[in-house]
């Protein structure tokens, strides 16, 4: 263990990314290494907060996406981000595991499907993921400057059940994300248009 800190600009991306994290929430964070399964991009981190924004809810970061070419609309590299209800770490794990297989194949746009297909954690049966924009109510930035040239900005994935995909196909992405806002962090809720 080293006896002093190392200075700032001798940290690695993700050990930044850590300390602005943790300084604009005000805890540690638990940070978790997953494979590459690409031996040219490096391993993907995942760096998760219990209890946070509240008791009960875990939020997690991704550090490792930015490493693969993402969007040609984003001047920085995109990581994600997950919030939940839950204390089942396996909602944060799994960011590590969406980036080692698709971060080649995938760009994590908002409005884009990813498709687990198979329940994502033990406490809920939801499938599959909608990205989007960051919500305000994140409690963090949803852009970090790492170094003077290089940054990272945030996209949010929320979990959804198999069958509210036809529902999303019907109203588009962008309505039926209105009306999954006010309960996307709650892991049981209802689906959309299960009911009219």
């Amino acid at each position: 263990m080293s006896l002093f800190k190392k200075p700032y600009f001798m940290r690695s991306g993700v050990e930044r990314f850590r300390d602005l994290l943790e300084a604009q929430i005000g805890q540690r964070c638990e940070i978790y290494r997953h494979p590459s399964t690409n031996k040219k991009l490096p391993a993907v981190f995942v760096l998760l907060f219990k209890n946070f924004p509240d008791r009960d809810y875990m939020t997690a970061y991704s550090y490792g996406l930015s490493a693969a070419k993402g969007s040609a609309e984003i001047s920085a590299g995109r990581e994600l981000v997950i919030q939940i209800r839950s204390n089942l770490d396996n909602w944060g794990h799994v960011l590590g595991f969406l980036i080692s297989h698709l971060r080649n194949d995938c760009p994590f746009d908002p409005g884009q499907i990813i498709r687990f297909g198979q329940p994502i954690a033990a406490d809920s049966t939801m499938e599959h993921f909608l990205v989007h924009d960051v919500e305000d109510k994140l409690g963090t930035s949803a852009t970090f400057n790492l170094s003077k040239s290089y940054g990272v900005a945030l996209v949010q994935l929320s979990p959804i059940f198999a069958e509210e995909l036809s529902t999303i196909q019907k109203m588009g992405w962008s309505d039926f994300y209105a009306k999954l806002k006010a309960t996307k962090e709650h892991v049981n809720r209802k689906p959309i248009g299960a009911y009219k």
